[in-house]
């Protein structure tokens, strides 16, 4: 596989990866002698046929963050041309505030976001739907270097103070964890709620709290703060949910067939993301203007990355969890609305099984349907 070399601005990423798509289509429409190309950048797997042009599924406007590097399935699928495959048009959009009422109020169709949002605003009655996953790790658990051999023990943590982001993924992951441990989380552990990661760093660092939640890339950061990593927070909960990719139900359920090519086109991904790691390190570097090294730490080193893994994988076992731990300490009301009915996983289901029809015995696409069938009982 051979990737073109690309100078983007991450200002310019998403405008210009989307121009690429139209070109693309255009080209196989008019019966270009190079249709193949898009074909032949999928890792191994057939995807559409290549000698007929894709059926037309529609379009999707798709929130995505400005930081690509923390999408790498969105920018391989991209890049690659898995969504044009598909038959489907994407148009990627960044937005700093009101990401949600836009998925609501259909001004955007998909979301690559925070699972804590999308659970809270469809608890509320808001018509948001979870269809895939996007991420799972990524945070660290930070101490003073003399509290570290203590801290690891997880029964040494009675009456310590925990610094974290109100409504993270940090704080219902460890709640969850904690009261499957048998703490009492009204009296055993002290949650103290800070406003970001840097200030977490601060707190911990002047004694405010004893355990400090970070982001993987503040890692180096602390150590030379002086600080030291405990472990990263999978030691909790090994495969916890992170970042979902988030559905308007209104469009939904109008073109279904539409996140499905989507979803297909994630999992199309993750096998190229699985299998060619210095091809994706190449392809978010240009696409970052971050240095390789930068890259692969996040996307590939589990020891700088805290265990982060990209995976489509809707995980309703975990979400399940999240979701009843928002409740269980109110942070949502329960309105009736039931996990099942916010996370739909046949979007995922369906669009898996059409890979393993092209790919039949592909041993990546098989693994991925076991672990579907262990995540989504």
């Amino acid at each position: 596989m051979k990737i073109v070399k690309r100078t983007l601005s991450k200002r310019n990423y998403v405008v210009l990866s989307v121009m690429l798509i139209l070109c693309l289509l255009l080209s196989t429409a008019c019966g270009s002698g190079d249709s193949n190309a898009s074909g032949s950048a999928s890792g191994g797997d057939s995807g559409q046929a290549a000698d007929s042009a894709p059926v037309s599924v529609g379009s999707l406007t798709v929130i995505v963050p400005d930081n690509v590097v923390g999408v790498p399935l969105w920018v391989i699928a991209l890049e690659n041309g898995y969504f044009a495959d598909e038959g489907l048009e994407v148009n990627g959009v960044t937005m700093t505030t009101g990401t949600m009422e836009a998925l609501e109020v259909g001004k955007a169709d998909a979301m690559l976001n925070g699972i804590i949002p999308a659970l809270s605003y469809a608890a509320q009655g808001s018509d948001v739907k979870i269809v895939a996953g996007m991420a799972s790790g990524g945070n660290f658990l930070i101490a003073k270097p003399e509290a570290i051999e203590e801290l690891q023990d997880f029964d040494n943590w009675k009456g310590k103070r925990l610094g974290l982001v109100r409504l993270s993924t940090s704080e219902m992951i460890t709640r969850y964890a904690l009261g499957e441990m048998g703490y009492d989380l009204d009296n055993d552990v002290d949650f103290v709620e800070i406003d970001s990661y840097p200030n977490i760093i601060e707190a911990v660092r002047k004694d405010q709290v004893d355990i400090g939640y970070i982001a993987s890339e503040y890692g180096q950061s602390v150590r030379d703060l002086g600080l030291e990593i405990i472990f990263p927070m999978t030691n909790l909960v090994e495969d916890y949910v992170c970042c979902r990719i988030s559905a308007s139900g209104k469009t939904l359920s109008e073109n279904r067939e539409a996140y499905v090519k989507f979803v297909k086109a994630q999992i199309r991904a993750y096998k190229f993301y699985k299998e060619n790691p210095d091809d994706v390190v190449a392809l978010l570097a240009d696409a970052s203007d971050q240095s390789e090294e930068f890259v692969r730490n996040v996307v590939y080193n589990t020891e700088t990355n805290a265990n982060r893994i990209f995976n489509p994988d809707p995980n309703l076992n975990g979400v399940r969890n999240v979701y009843a731990t928002l409740r269980d300490w109110n942070y949502i009301e329960d309105n009736g609305v039931e996990v099942e009915d916010i996370v739909d996983i046949g979007v995922f289901s369906d669009a898996l099984d059409e890979i393993l029809a092209e790919n039949p015995g592909d041993q990546l696409y098989s693994e991925l349907k076991e672990l579907y069938e262990t995540n989504n009982v």
